[in-house]
This record gives C-alpha cells, structure tokens and sequence, in this order.
C-alpha cells in the first residue's frame, strides 16, 4: 500500500509542478540549425510522470509476485 500512496504523490507533485509553479527557466537545444526551447516545468513533469509510473510498474510486479 506505502508503493500506491508514494507514487501518487509523486504523480500529483507532477502536476503541481506542470500548472501551479512557473518556473522562468527553459532548456536550449540546438538541432540542425534549429533551436528548441523547453521550459523546466515541462520537462520536470514528464520526469516525475515517467517516475511514478516506473513505481506503478515495480509495486504491481511485486504484488503479483507475492500473492503467488
């Protein structure tokens, strides 16, 4: 149950970060003569996303691990 509950916070701290904080930072990339601008919160949202998922993933695989 502690996985369930850390990987929704971790979920619901994504979107905190995606529509509450305005972070004035963004990251710069250079490809073929083209920049391309992405902003922090963005970027943090889609790592804490991809994070609690991965968790989803692992507190599932050891459930089903246990109960068999």
């Amino acid at each position: 149950m502690k996985h369930l509950i850390g990987a929704g916070l971790v979920a619901i701290l994504a979107l905190v970060v995606r529509f509450v904080l305005r972070l004035p930072f963004a990251l710069d990339i250079y490809v073929h003569d083209t920049y391309r601008v992405v902003p922090l919160g963005i970027l943090g949202f889609w790592v804490l996303l991809a994070i609690a998922a991965a968790w989803l993933v692992i507190a599932a695989f050891k459930l089903i691990r246990r109960t068999y």
